[in-house]
């Protein structure tokens, strides 16, 4: 089967993307990857003999024109996957020219309010502006969690099927290395709190560091280590001043895929502050490393780590630092809730299973347009 994403090269969207497109070519698919540009995470992208990639920004205007011409013209693919409804007009040119079915994956609702930047609320805004259009013309719309289905049904009143993203559990595995430990400076007795995200008030790393002094006054070995870039990082550098809490916080702007593994091995537990969050890929990359977590009763949390951690009221850095001093003085719940995660990770997330998901979805969107052609144009047209 031949398929072509269109996507983002950048955030979580960019990891689920490659996720998907190594899945499909395991099972023998042809992929192309359109993406609308090409960011500094897709540079050291490689083309392999199943997915190719294409960008259609690019500094120099003819590659990108190439690209564009490429898709619009010369692919033909069994299906299409777009990743976001301000590239439906793409993905429905190619369904009414050349009777392509495309899927459309909402990885969340765009919230042009909780952005900053005037450019990121345009192109969210742009984005919330082609969602109902792009999914109603869609052979299938998919929410990544029971969360985004029900506010696409109570926003957009559109109904969707529900895929959870998934996880490699070969890429993620509970190792607890004292020497990789001892290297970093942490004695054994020391407790290690770990945060990976982008630096942003959708994922409320604020909070977690107000809670940070009250662990302190009860457990003064404990450390928290923050990983993630964003337009919060300065203020979180002069938070984490203001607190008094340099010698226990460590903050890193970026870090290799390889080092973002040994820290999930180093720490003790994870904790995910998100106020507002669609699915949560790094809840799967810690439950998969047997870190139990600590996340924020919002939006899609509660499902995803069902068992295998807990939760606190958003917002309430009080809670959430009785939270955390619960996990550092249980070590037996700790354990619990680390095997827990890792029941969770092989019952519910695995990737293996959601490509057959998609690809159950893909054959499905091939046969019901060739049946549509077939009965409306007849069976010469339709096999053109």
């Amino acid at each position: 089967m031949r398929v072509t994403i269109l996507s983002n090269s950048m955030g979580g969207v960019f990891g689920v993307t490659m996720q998907w497109a190594k899945g499909l070519a395991d099972k023998g698919c042809e992929v192309n990857i359109f993406f609308l540009m090409q960011s500094k995470e897709a540079k050291s992208l490689m083309p392999s003999k199943y997915i190719h990639f294409h960008y259609f920004i690019t500094p120099n205007f003819l590659p990108g024109l190439q690209a564009l011409v490429t898709f619009l013209i010369h692919d033909h693919p069994d299906v299409i996957h777009i990743n976001f409804a301000s590239l439906g007009p793409l993905a429905i040119f190619k369904k009414l020219v050349f009777k392509i079915p495309y899927i459309y994956t909402s990885h969340g609702l765009p919230q042009p309010w909780l952005e900053r930047s005037l450019i990121y609320k345009i192109a969210y805004a742009f984005e919330a502006s082609w969602l109902r259009f792009t999914a109603l013309r869609s052979f299938a719309l998919v929410a990544v969690s029971n969360y985004v289905r029900r506010r696409l049904m109570k926003e957009y009143h559109i109904s969707s099927k529900v895929i959870y993203h998934g996880i490699s559990i070969h890429d993620f595995q509970p190792r607890k290395n004292v020497h990789i430990r001892k290297k970093l400076g942490y004695n054994t007795t020391d407790f290690i709190a770990l945060f990976v995200g982008r630096m942003h008030h959708s994922k409320n790393p604020l909070i977690l560091l107000k809670a940070i002094p009250m662990v302190l006054e009860k457990y003064p070995n404990f450390y928290l280590t923050m990983i993630g870039e964003g337009e919060l990082y300065e203020e979180i550098k002069g938070e984490i001043i203001r607190l008094n809490i340099t010698k226990s916080v460590k903050l890193f702007r970026e870090m290799r895929h390889e080092d973002l593994r040994m820290w999930y091995n180093v720490a003790d537990i994870l904790v995910f502050p998100s106020v507002t969050e669609a699915f949560g890929i790094i809840l799967l990359e810690a439950m998969a490393s047997g870190l139990p977590v600590i996340a924020a009763d919002a939006g899609a949390c509660r499902e995803i780590i069902n068992d295998a951690g807990i939760l606190f009221h958003k917002n309430d850095y009080v809670d959430l630092a009785e939270k955390i001093l619960n996990l550092v003085d249980d070590n037996k719940l700790r354990k619990k809730l680390s095997e827990e995660g890792l029941k969770r990770i092989r019952e519910v997330f695995l990737w293996e299973d959601k490509i057959e998901e998609y690809l159950n979805l893909y054959v499905a969107s091939r046969q019901n347009t060739y049946r549509f052609f077939r009965k409306n144009l007849g069976s010469d047209e339709a096999t053109r």
